[in-house]
């Protein structure tokens, strides 16, 4: 049973490698972090240092390698393992529990700014529930219109700006009203101010909803905005010296 100061998300001793070839390039190295609720939490690193590996790891969308060795080795929501869950429960589990914002938006582009919120709901509960369906439309109309987006709701991705995809991508990541927000680069595709904008959402929903929230980023600028931040050098969890974040310490997790 989890305690009240117990973390939401977990990872434990977590290691991945890819095969390339007949070649195995390790990704994470024996890594541990955990992320309590309500927190923001950055995790800075360059291009390749596994950081995105890390996101998909904690939101179950990848598995970590197996370690014969460390039986308790793995990713934890609650305390309770992953790696026990089939197929099927975790495609529930991350529906469930988890919102995805990704740097490229993925919208579908045949439709609607409120069409592509509403959707990521219907994944989750299925067609078919009138009742169901109206309090989903609700929800999506009333992030949107939170969002800036009330005028828009009706046009698709091809005529909103960058700003405003990333903002429907963020509805539809909140539809389901998700434990834990996991965002991979969600200001990379922009430009700066545009960025600051989408910052100022993401720290709205983390102080008006304590939305816990686990962003990757290269940018120590967008890094600074978190609670706490950790810094990912090839793989491993600790300070890099050359590249030292400025606004606080690097902490193991």
């Amino acid at each position: 049973m989890p305690t009240r100061d117990s973390p939401i998300v977990e990872a434990r001793s977590v290691s991945r490698t890819y095969r390339l070839g007949r070649v195995n390039v390790p990704v994470l190295r024996d890594l541990t972090l955990s992320v309590q609720a309500g927190e923001w939490l950055a995790i800075l690193g360059a291009s390749g240092s596994g950081k995105s590996t890390l996101l998909h790891l904690l939101g179950g969308l990848d598995r970590p390698d197996r370690d014969k060795a460390n039986r308790d080795a793995g990713v934890y929501f609650h305390g309770k393992p992953l790696a026990k869950k089939s197929r099927r429960e975790l495609d529930r589990h991350r529906a469930r529990d988890f919102g995805f914002v990704f740097q490229f938006y993925h919208l579908l582009p045949e439709l609607t700014a409120l069409q592509n919120v509403t959707v990521a709901a219907m994944v989750r509960y299925g067609i078919g529930y009138p009742g169901k369906s109206r309090q989903v439309r609700e929800q999506a109309v009333d992030l949107l219109e939170c969002f800036g987006l009330a005028s828009r709701m009706g046009h698709r991705p091809a005529e909103l700006s960058g700003g405003e995809r990333q903002r429907v991508a963020i509805a539809r990541a909140l539809v389901n009203n998700p434990k834990v927000l996991l965002a991979d680069e969600p200001t990379g595709n922009l430009d700066r101010a545009t960025g600051q904008g989408i910052l100022d959402t993401i720290s709205d929903l983390h102080r008006d909803r304590k939305q816990t929230i686990v962003m990757v980023t290269h940018d120590p600028h967008v890094a600074e905005r978190a609670d706490r931040a950790l810094r990912l050098v090839d793989g491993v969890l600790g300070q890099d010296p050359e590249e030292s974040v400025p606004m606080r310490p690097v902490l193991q997790g």
